[in-house]
């Protein structure tokens, strides 16, 4: 039964990678706006009813093959941070590991051109992060023992533009790890510095 099961689970995740791999292949030679939805589950050998079933988001969700609970991730990336890691420095790290910051090779460059040059999959791309808001304004509150505010969610709502505002730079990483810099000294709490700063103290 085990065995079976992971037959399945194997055999569902191919069938993901592959429509995603056929969607990302089409978009880059055609363009995000000249294919259909049809066109991409012929092209991978499913029905359009299966490419639903694992792509519920429709088009703009087909280019990213693994879908997760942005928010619940995040929140765990901020309470498993390893000792001595800061909360700041656990949500760089953990956006510094997803688009469109992965981008060392032409593919991905490609890639990230593409979402940023059509406007439903950059609004897609953004919202992911954005619907964060709450809930990591709430998580800075508890780890920094404050009362919720409008300071708070604030500097929630402009860590979550980062990702949006670092990729259109020409080394998103960089530019990512400036603008932490950055909030870090507009929003000083204590816990909130980076270890290369704590160690100069």
């Amino acid at each position: 039964m085990a065995a079976g099961t992971g037959l399945r689970e194997r055999k569902r995740a191919q069938t993901r990678r592959d429509i995603h791999q056929a969607a990302v292949r089409m978009f880059l030679e055609r363009g995000f706006d000249d294919v259909t939805v049809a066109e991409i589950a012929d092209e991978a050998s499913v029905a359009l009813t299966t490419l639903f079933t694992y792509y519920p988001a429709g088009k703009v969700g087909l280019l990213f093959e693994q879908e997760e609970d942005r928010a619940a991730a995040l929140l765990q990336a901020v309470s498993d941070r390893p000792a001595g890691t800061d909360p700041l420095s656990a949500i760089e790290s953990f956006m510094d590991n997803r688009l469109p910051f992965d981008r060392d090779d032409r593919d991905s460059r490609q890639l990230l051109d593409l979402i940023f040059s059509t406007p439903q999959l950059r609004a897609y791309v953004r919202k992911k992060w954005t619907d964060c808001e709450d809930a990591l304004a709430a998580a800075l509150a508890e780890e920094w023992r404050e009362e919720q505010s409008a300071d708070l969610r604030a500097l929630a709502r402009f860590i979550l533009e980062s990702p949006d505002i670092a990729a259109r730079e020409p080394s998103p990483t960089d530019s990512l790890r400036t603008i932490f810099a950055n909030l870090r000294r507009g929003w000083a709490r204590e816990g909130a510095r980076s270890p290369a700063a704590a160690a100069e103290d």
